[in-house]
């Protein structure tokens, strides 16, 4: 993948002027050059053709395209040839290969650092501005007198009155700090006392809590991860480099 910068620019350099600039002009410029960066990372990936029968299989069962009258009636709506599709379907398997191939030893550092985000937690909140109906409706919680999802629905002044209090799973990335500190420490099941959140009083309790964990499918998404931002660093630079070109020749006039 050495050379791919250049072997990319050069590629696009054979194109005419014109229709560069017709692409940046409907904002398809970006797309064509990252679908260019990756068909050059995975060019030298072979798959077994199997791999490529079960994938193309796959897609005609989800297509319904059960025979081949269908499938190249499809093709011509989409305006492809089945080399195309057999390209396109390949793409993702050779995206899984080369990703674990170049950023597997890099995969669990990632993970590490993403660890808080990839956490998932189902939580029951209600928010009001009334401190004494916060502690009220605690009160009726704690004590079995009503349910949670009921007096969120009722009561809850914020979003999550549309899940009738029910939160998740999800992770804890866009939640306020103070609510995330409490949910990251409460025990499962066990109600917690009102607290203030600027304007609000909140009433929750921690439902489930899973944790992620470093295995072999959270390998491989680490380090598609780590490929895509690889991919996306490429794109820039090469689109920086093209707009470089165009300033250059006039092209952008």
């Amino acid at each position: 993948m050495d050379d791919l910068q250049e072997t990319v620019r050069e590629s696009l350099h054979k194109l005419p002027k014109d229709i560069v600039v017709l692409l940046r002009s409907k904002n398809l410029l970006r797309s064509l050059v990252q679908r260019m960066v990756i068909d050059q990372a995975c060019a030298a990936v072979q798959l077994p053709a199997e791999k490529l029968d079960q994938a193309i299989a796959s897609f005609c069962e989800q297509h319904g395209l059960s025979d081949e009258e269908r499938l190249e009636r499809y093709l011509f709506h989409q305006g492809l040839i089945k080399p195309d599709l057999i390209h396109q379907l390949g793409i993702p398997l050779k995206v899984q290969y080369l990703s674990l191939k170049e950023f597997s030893a890099k995969a669990e550092a990632h993970f590490l650092k993403r660890k808080e985000e990839l956490d998932q937690f189902t939580y029951s909140l209600l928010r009001v501005e009334d401190s004494d109906l916060a502690h009220e409706l605690y009160l009726q919680i704690e004590a079995g007198e009503a349910d949670f999802t009921v007096l969120a629905t009722e009561h809850s002044q914020g979003r999550e009155r549309a899940s009738h209090g029910l939160v998740g799973p999800a992770s804890l990335g866009r939640a306020h700090p103070l609510l995330r500190q409490r949910l990251r420490t409460a025990t499962p099941g066990v109600l917690l006392e009102p607290f203030k959140i600027e304007q609000w009083w909140v009433v929750t309790r921690l439902e489930e809590r899973q944790l992620a964990t470093f295995d072999s499918n959270m390998q491989k998404r680490m380090a598609i991860e780590l490929f895509d931002s690889w991919i996306e660093q490429q794109t820039n630079q090469l689109i920086s480099a093209v707009r470089g070109d165009q300033f250059e020749t006039g092209a952008l006039t």
